[in-house]
């Protein structure tokens, strides 16, 4: 397969990814309250009951009431840090497959700042939610991490390759 054909279809997976993850986060945003805080139990349920396997006596698995919580609380506060970590570092390579250009590399990076904001007022506007503080800084602490993990991966790549070419000569 030619090089122009590979990454063509890199640019193809890697948009398609970023609208998935994009489809993701503001279809979780536009969640009821009652249905999304279900969702998020049932996830922190399902955490006990893994971690229950390996650690049956830790304060995961173990965790009730005031301490169950406090569990819930963290997971969701994780899973929004890697929700948009995942899309930082997905619009970061995404960025790279089409373009070397600097002129607007801040692109990635004002769209993992952009995004938590556009999804904490989708949440205003949603029965039962409402727009909080803490996510967005939370959203965006995750996608600026995410966009540096990307750069920090194709920096080494480039690396990489240009270690290999010169070997090569």
């Amino acid at each position: 397969m030619s090089v122009k054909k590979r990454v063509t279809i890199l640019r193809i997976l890697l948009t398609a990814l970023c609208l998935l993850v994009y489809a993701w986060i503001f279809s979780n945003s536009a969640t009821v309250g009652a249905q999304s805080s279900a969702q998020s139990h049932s996830v922190t349920k399902t955490v006990q009951k893994i971690v229950g396997v390996f650690a049956p006596d830790s304060f995961i698995a173990t965790a009730a009431g005031e301490d169950f919580d406090r569990l819930h609380s963290a997971i969701r506060t994780l899973a929004h840090f890697c929700e948009f970590a995942l899309l930082g570092a997905l619009l970061t390579w995404c960025y790279a497959s089409y373009t070397r250009d600097k002129a607007f590399a801040f692109l990635p990076v004002a769209l993992v700042v952009l995004t938590p904001i556009f999804d904490e007022a989708v949440q205003s506007f949603t029965g039962g939610r409402a727009a909080e503080v803490a996510d967005l800084l939370v959203d965006t602490a995750g996608g600026l991490a995410g966009c540096v993990f990307a750069l920090v991966t194709l920096w080494i790549g480039f690396a990489v390759s240009r270690r290999k070419k010169k070997k090569k000569v």
